[in-house]
This record gives structure tokens, C-alpha cells and sequence, in this order.
């Protein structure tokens, strides 16, 4: 309760909703199309649109695929899970491998809800045998070094790799994002 009234604090700080101009990008495709230019909505998007669909959409979460031998070796190369979500070809890789290997309806994206921190002030690690670690708050001041995020400087690698991503995968297959929050 005391992060959250912090972070309420901090958010009415004067100037606290206010965000730099983001950096220019490619912006995503609002749709995807075949070779034959139709536009192609991919099974699991009609599914989450409760539309009735031919089948039921299958994807896999990130941590299924660390049963997958090419994960585990580009584990020797990259050790850290923020080597492995933060360089964008890294991500791209370990994202694909469960969708080259069993051509899913989905590819999401290798990525952590904590994502967003070290863009807001706070760092954190992620221990392979603990988990998340992140430095508790505990006083007003360590709320204070926290600050809004400006997404396309604080992540950049997010955007490149989705749009990657969507490069790489067939029109019919989704391509799934996911974001943090503090509280």
C-alpha cells in the first residue's frame, strides 16, 4: 500500500504526466497481408474478438520453450535474461524458436513485465534460479528517483523486435506484446 501511495504522490507531482516527444519510428501495420495482397487476420486475433473460429488458436508462452535445444545453447551465449530481451536479433531468436518448431498460431514476444522499470529509475535483475530482484523501495526518496517512461528511448529493442517479428512470421499468425506496470 505504501508503493502505491507513493506512486500516487509522485504522479501529482507538478510536470509528473508530462512525456518527452517519442523518437520516430516505422509504425506498426494495422493489419497484415498475404503474397496476394488480402488482408489476412491471423486465427488467435479473431479468436480474442470472440468471433466463432475453424479451430481453437494455440500459442506458447516464452517459458515453454526452454525445453528447446537452440534455447538452451543460445543460453551459454547470452546468460542473462536481459542479454536475451533487450538485444533485439537475441529476442527475435528465442521468440521464433517455438513457432518454427511447432507453428503456432501466435509468436510472442521473449520479454519480462519488468520491461518497463529501468525506463522509470528503477533497476532490476533477473536471477535464473531466484527470479526478479529488484532493490525494495522503502522510503519517499527511492520513490522519487522514480519518473515517467518515454518508451521509445527507455526500450527501443521492444518495437524493433516486434516489428521484426512480424516480419518473420506468416500473415496468419498473431504476434503478441506485453507490458508491465509498477503496482
Amino acid at each position: 500500500m505504501k508503493f502505491i501511495s507513493a506512486a500516487l504522490l509522485l504522479a501529482s507531482a507538478p510536470g509528473a504526466l508530462s512525456f518527452s516527444a517519442p523518437a520516430k519510428s516505422e509504425p506498426m501495420p494495422l493489419s497484415n497481408t498475404d503474397a496476394s495482397g488480402n488482408t489476412v487476420d491471423p486465427l488467435l486475433i479473431r479468436a480474442a474478438r470472440g468471433e466463432k473460429t475453424e479451430r481453437v488458436p494455440v500459442w506458447m508462452m516464452r517459458q515453454a520453450g526452454r525445453h528447446i535445444k537452440e534455447y538452451r545453447d543460445l543460453c551459454k551465449k547470452y546468460p542473462t535474461f536481459r542479454e536475451r530481451s533487450e538485444i533485439p536479433d537475441v529476442a527475435v531468436e528465442v521468440s521464433l524458436q517455438p513457432w518454427r518448431n511447432y507453428q503456432t498460431d501466435g509468436c510472442i514476444l521473449f520479454s519480462d513485465i519488468l520491461t518497463p522499470l529501468p525506463g522509470m529509475g528503477v533497476e532490476f535483475d533477473i536471477d535464473e534460479k531466484v527470479g526478479p530482484v529488484v532493490k525494495p523501495m522503502r522510503t519517499y526518496e527511492d520513490v522519487e528517483k522514480m519518473h515517467l517512461i518515454d518508451p521509445s528511448s527507455a526500450a527501443p529493442f521492444v518495437a524493433e523486435a516486434l516489428r521484426t517479428l512480424r516480419e518473420e512470421v506468416s500473415p496468419e499468425t498473431a504476434v503478441l506484446g506485453f507490458v508491465g506496470c509498477p503496482y
